[in-house]
């Protein structure tokens, strides 16, 4: 959805011959939407697979060991984070542009974007974590200590919490020299 309707044609709106948007604006919004999307596509896939392989039943069992073979591929939250912690200025300017404003008008009405706009996606990377964490933490509830998948899914969580503390850390100290 941000790829389609705030990305592109903000590329194309930043374009020499008439530019309606800056151009160094673009990088700064999206810079790590093309990784986002392919931890997103990545996490799918496996989860799609591992669904096939239970002929269409999912498996808790799996997520554990999901999260746990993309911790590399995580770290983009991190980044994601402290970039946008560090250029959070040019992002509002950004998204005060006029053709970024009649952007927003228009996706505001389409019914397929549940009527959010462009700064609800832009902090959705900071809810997806503990987002994972709730689903984890709720998995446990229902596995056994003995269960042979109750290592993965705790060592996933552990992982999934340090990125969140992480990430709040990283909002934290932005906070704090914003004060000074």
């Amino acid at each position: 959805m941000v790829q389609t309707n705030y990305m592109q044609v903000m590329a194309e709106a930043a374009q020499p011959r008439n530019p309606l948007f800056r151009a160094g604006d673009v990088p700064i919004l999206f810079q790590h939407l093309p990784d986002l999307i392919a931890l997103s596509e990545k996490l799918l896939t496996a989860f799609e697979y591992h669904a096939s392989q239970l002929w269409r039943m999912f498996c808790p069992a799996q997520v554990g060991p999901i999260f746990r073979n993309l911790e590399d591929d995580l770290v983009v939250f991190l980044r994601y984070a402290m970039h946008y912690q560090n250029n959070i200025k040019s992002i509002r300017r950004a998204c005060n542009n006029v053709l970024v404003l009649k952007i927003e008008q228009e996706t505001l009405s389409q019914k397929d974007t549940h009527r959010l706009g462009i700064a609800d996606y832009l902090i959705a990377p900071f809810q997806r974590v503990p987002r994972y964490c709730l689903l984890i933490k709720d998995l446990l509830k229902h596995t056994e200590r003995c269960d042979p998948n109750y290592k993965d899914l705790d060592i996933a969580l552990k992982l999934l919490t340090g990125l969140v503390t992480a990430m709040d850390y990283v909002q934290e100290t932005h906070r704090i020299k914003s004060t000074f």
